[in-house]
């Protein structure tokens, strides 16, 4: 096998490996953009908002609690 035949053999394998699957780092890193993001507006609408009209404020605090389980999830497994 010459030199440029083994080169060529590595560049398919180094391009197999980045096709497989998606990258969870990427995936983990914008969920938690979107968690901090959700938790600081649902913080915000929290305290504006009055007494009784709270719900819609717990209820996007709580997607972003959702949203960081899932990124627990992705981080601690595979």
């Amino acid at each position: 096998m010459s030199q440029l035949e083994e080169l060529e053999a590595e560049v398919q394998r180094i391009r197999a490996k980045r096709n497989r699957g998606f990258d969870r780092e990427k995936v983990r890193q914008v969920l938690n953009v979107l968690f901090i993001l959700l938790a600081a507006i649902g913080l915000v609408m929290y305290f504006t908002h009055e007494e009784g009209d709270r719900m819609t404020a717990l209820y996007v605090i709580g997607a972003a609690m959702l949203l960081k389980i899932i990124e627990f999830v992705l981080r601690f497994t595979a």
